[in-house]
């Protein structure tokens, strides 16, 4: 494991989700000599999660964790984050879709949870560094930390973390940055861990069968405006809808609506109760304004051309980055960007490097 500040001995806090990534994680810091302290987070209530459902950090997870903490021989604890949990990612992903929003929990968490929380506890147990089993790289470049795209694209996990800064990359550990997928595995096997082979866990940990609705639903947070139009860009109604919250920009399936070509979600205006729909074509956009702007090393001066990343398997494309004077920015594209969709993050790169990153507030019309 190398870091230009970590030291032969050092403490490290492992984040461990019970998967195979964190897991080969915290075994090659064991193995490497230093003092791992392995923590998985309790985040949710996890009794109606079980592991078939494709989840991560269910109970099974955990139980993986401690089994792998203790078969290397380094400490392993449950902390309880729930609340926080639930403040700084639940309330916003349904207050997201509530907004006529498409939320990006995976990102909320990995900033307040995995690196903020995490960091406040390893300052409390005297530990200097975090580290977790995320694919990208952390160098530093003439006394200025920067976080760079994993070597496996396929894998590459930079776009959800736009939220560090120089004081958090000091103080994060990437051990896998430079590995392939069926390298971690491969490595798991050698250090005989258990679960070398366990599948990758997918989509959102806290909602079951993947029903965004029916979560909303559950938490009771329905907005009660009940059915609205679905109405052309031309004008025309086409049906109505039973809840805007149930509409996402770009979805195509599910409108329940009959019409001679296909049609997309290309707005949600809550104020009206409309889900707007168009065609393929409608979905382009050249220009997006974000919000809650995170820069790694410190905001632009002035405009700054950059590639921009609207979604997390997106590519990036040529853009400007115009400050406003609200502290939000303007990013105009070289070329039109397909479904662009509020809550979403852009995130901005140059030369494999990410440069920050915000919340889509909305797309200019």
């Amino acid at each position: 494991m190398e870091h230009p500040t970590l030291r032969p001995g050092d403490r490290v806090l492992a984040a461990m989700s019970g998967g195979v990534d964190s897991s080969v994680m915290a075994a090659l810091l064991h193995r490497s000599g230093f003092e791992v302290i392995g923590i998985s987070m309790q985040l949710f209530d996890k009794k109606t999660i079980q592991a078939s459902d494709g989840k991560c950090c269910t109970l099974d997870d955990f139980q993986d964790a401690r089994r792998v903490a203790h078969e290397m021989g380094f400490a392993h604890y449950v902390m309880d984050f729930e609340a926080r949990f639930r403040d700084t990612v639940i309330e916003g992903f349904i207050q997201g879709y509530l907004d006529g929003e498409t939320p990006s929990p995976c990102i909320r968490c990995n900033q307040h949870l995995k690196f903020s929380a995490l960091m406040e506890r390893a300052e409390a147990l005297d530990t200097p560094f975090v580290a977790t089993g995320h694919y990208a790289t952390i160098l530093l470049d003439d006394g200025r930390w920067r976080l760079h795209k994993a070597t496996d694209p396929a894998k590459d996990q930079s776009y959800f973390l736009f939220h560090h800064t120089q004081a958090t990359l000091a103080r994060t550990l990437f051990p896998l940055a430079h590995l392939t997928k069926p390298e971690v595995r491969s490595l798991g096997a050698e250090l005989g861990l258990h679960l070398a082979e366990k599948p990758e866990s997918q989509e959102i940990c806290f909602v079951t069968q993947d029903r965004y609705d029916a979560f909303l639903e559950a938490e009771g947070r329905d907005p009660g405006r009940g059915e609205g139009d679905i109405r052309h860009l031309d004008g025309r109604v086409l049906g109505r809808h039973h809840g805007y919250w149930r509409h996402t920009v770009g979805q195509r399936r599910g409108l329940g609506v009959a019409h001679p070509e296909p049609l997309y979600v290309v707005r949600i205006e809550v104020s009206t109760n409309t889900v707007w729909v168009g065609g393929e074509g409608d979905l382009l956009g050249r220009d997006l304004v974000a919000r809650e702007l995170s820069w790694v090393d410190g905001p632009p001066a002035g405009p700054l051309a950059c590639e921009a990343r609207i979604r997390s398997r997106s590519p990036e494309a040529e853009a400007l980055v115009i400050p406003l004077p609200d502290g939000r920015v303007k990013v105009a594209f070289a070329e039109p960007q397909r479904a662009i969709a509020p809550g979403q993050a852009v995130v901005f790169y140059r030369d494999g490097a990410v440069l920050g990153g915000g919340w889509i507030d909305h797309r200019s019309l």
